[in-house]
């Protein structure tokens, strides 16, 4: 009878490689279920999210029917969806089987190029900023939020600190995702999201930038508009024409890695603002 021959320990070297590799994940999921149990605050209700509150502004009419002003805490009109097509066909873009209008192609792909693939959660983003922000303590740090993510933020989460903010939005991102369809969640994305200057939705931006409804934009205002989210208080042209400039090329870019816009239509759309 053979004796068998006893396994070898692991090396400490392999325990700790390990060791390092699931921490991350480890973390992610305490702090998934402490959010879930409540330690970090209330999440929204069943209610909340079937009724997402939109501070619109209120406006004052005359007995005519004309407006005569408005007030407001932040200024915000709303779009639908389908406002957003333009009427010109020859601007639409297609990808993966979906027409989309301009600005949310631009939008889609420089904030949230897996999109339509994902269910509120892009893993390998959730990954790096629980590695960065829990053990580099790197809260400065930026990115890795889905569109669903941000508008969780947005709707829901203001005050919060940074860890216990993006573990909420997870839930919450998972929640929208299964009451509301994509189409429905970018349209409350573009009406909930800073374009700088005090504007807070699509419409009022478009309208406030170039005069235009957001249907009525050319692609150049399109992805001048789209690269304003990112960080509202350099990229509007109302504060640096030159920063605007720069993060249009980025989204630009964007359009064309991810294939909504051909390189001809890319330095076409840049040629427009250099002749202004």
């Amino acid at each position: 009878m053979k004796k068998q021959t006893p396994h070898k320990p692991l090396p400490k070297s392999v325990k700790w490689l390990w060791g390092i590799v699931f921490a991350p994940f480890a973390l992610l999921l305490l702090l998934l279920l402490l959010t879930a149990a409540g330690l970090f605050g209330r999440l929204p209700s069943f209610e909340e999210l079937e009724n997402p509150k939109s501070n619109l502004a209120t406006e004052i009419l005359s007995s005519d029917g004309k407006v005569l002003g408005t007030f407001f805490v932040q200024n915000r009109s709303y779009v639908q969806y389908d406002e957003l097509f333009p009427l010109d066909s020859a601007q639409l873009l297609r990808l993966d089987g979906y027409d989309v209008p301009p600005i949310i192609a631009a939008l889609v792909s420089t904030e949230d190029v897996r999109y339509r693939g994902h269910s509120g959660i892009d893993l390998m983003s959730l990954v790096r900023v629980g590695v960065k922000t829990v053990l580099m303590q790197n809260t400065s740090q930026g990115g890795g939020s889905t569109i669903t993510q941000q508008l969780a933020k947005n709707m829901y989460f203001t005050q919060e600190k940074e860890l216990q903010r993006k573990v909420a939005e997870v839930f919450v991102a998972f929640d929208l995702e299964r009451n509301y369809s994509k189409n429905e969640i970018l349209e409350l994305y573009v009406n909930t999201i800073s374009y700088g200057n005090g504007y807070y939705c699509v419409k009022d931006a478009s309208q406030g930038y170039f005069g235009k409804e957001p249907g009525d934009m050319t692609d150049y205002e399109s992805t001048l508009l789209a690269g304003i989210p990112n960080a509202p208080s350099c990229y509007a042209p109302t504060v640096s024409q030159e920063l605007a400039a720069r993060r249009q090329q980025q989204v630009l870019d964007r359009l064309v890695k991810c294939g909504y816009f051909t390189e001809e239509r890319a330095l076409e759309t840049m040629a427009v603002g250099s002749s202004r």
